[in-house]
């Protein structure tokens, strides 16, 4: 005990969070720039990690860095010990949101957000002025990485239907319909202009990036993709002015519509109801800021207009609730 609270003493804890951005970004310029300090001093953090652990911890392989077997290992404990000695200094009987400086990650789509942020952020001003929330973009590879994600995370606002076993709350529901760029009025498709269609996705085909996108594939329905983009925002815009289709949310179609130049179309066929949620580590569950937090994105979620149920969306909540082949990152 002697041994390790002298190594404690000695050592310079705050190489820790050095550490943890190199196993997160392992790219020396990226790691300081997400804690900010400068390359040199970021390179130095590195060269006495590495004297610390007699491990190279980063290894170049081609034109990238990719973490040795200690590092990998490393990974997911630095994050949960940062983790919990913030939460140690930040920890308080009761939290007081409007004299908090606090900061929260969420992690999320550019779909989710911009449903989410005109009530978000009007209550987020008003009720806590000095919080700060930083938001990251979802990906196929923070789904599949879940653990770590909601580990490193506060919340990640994402659909039911890939995973379960985390603690959630239900945020609001939406359907599914397509967008063309084609002057059309507006109607309900039918099975053979779905087939024939030429399509826009969301990270292409193979990627099955939601429920739906899944279930349309499956059907044959959309296998002639020439478009392929990273966010939901860009769908409508990549069919503007052509007679592609593209499947995406109703509440955004409503919302860029008349922006994107674009008609929206009704679908001939059941798809899932989109269930969005908020999840979250368990270890955070009794956190009071975050219990604040996660009520306050809940609260923001309610104040949201309904959407009528649509006749191609399936109004049985069960279907999105299985897991489904391939990230859900609505």
């Amino acid at each position: 005990m002697e041994k390790i609270m002298v190594n404690l003493l000695t050592a310079d804890l705050n190489l820790l969070v050095a550490l943890d951005a190199l196993l997160i970004e392992r790219n020396v310029t990226r790691a300081g720039a997400r804690i900010g300090i400068s390359q040199p001093a970021m390179s130095s953090s590195l060269q006495r990690l590495r004297r610390q652990f007699d491990d190279e911890l980063l290894t170049r392989v081609g034109s990238a860095y990719e973490l040795t077997p200690l590092a990998q290992v490393l990974k997911e404990d630095v994050g949960e010990i940062l983790r919990m000695v913030e939460r140690t200094f930040d920890a308080q009987a009761v939290f007081d949101p409007a004299s908090s400086t606090r900061s929260f990650r969420v992690i999320t789509s550019d779909y989710c957000l911009t449903a989410l942020s005109g009530k978000l952020m009007s209550m987020l001003q008003e009720e806590a002025p000095g919080v700060q929330v930083h938001f990251d973009a979802v990906t196929p590879l923070a789904v599949d990485r879940i653990k770590e994600t909601l580990q490193n995370a506060d919340l990640m606002l994402i659909p039911k239907g890939h995973f379960s076993g985390f603690p959630h709350t239900e945020l609001f529901t939406d359907n599914w319909v397509c967008v063309t760029g084609a002057d059309s009025p507006e109607r309900t498709l039918t099975i053979e202009e779905m087939r024939d269609a030429r399509w826009a996705r969301l990270f292409g085909a193979e990627v099955a990036s939601t429920l739906a996108d899944r279930r349309v594939y499956d059907l044959q329905l959309g296998e002639r993709t020439d478009v392929i983009v990273d966010t939901f925002l860009m769908l409508p815009f990549a069919v503007a002015g052509t007679d592609r289709l593209a499947l995406v949310q109703e509440r955004l179609a409503r919302l860029l519509a008349a922006v994107a130049g674009v008609r929206i179309m009704q679908l001939p066929i059941s798809l899932p109801t989109l269930v969005e949620c908020a999840w979250w580590h368990p270890s955070k569950s009794g956190d009071p800021g975050h219990q604040w937090f996660r009520r306050l994105v809940a609260r923001a979620a309610a104040e949201l207009e309904p959407v009528s149920p649509s006749e191609s969306t399936s109004t049985n909540r069960e279907a999105a609730n299985h897991t489904a082949a391939g990230p859900q990152v609505a």
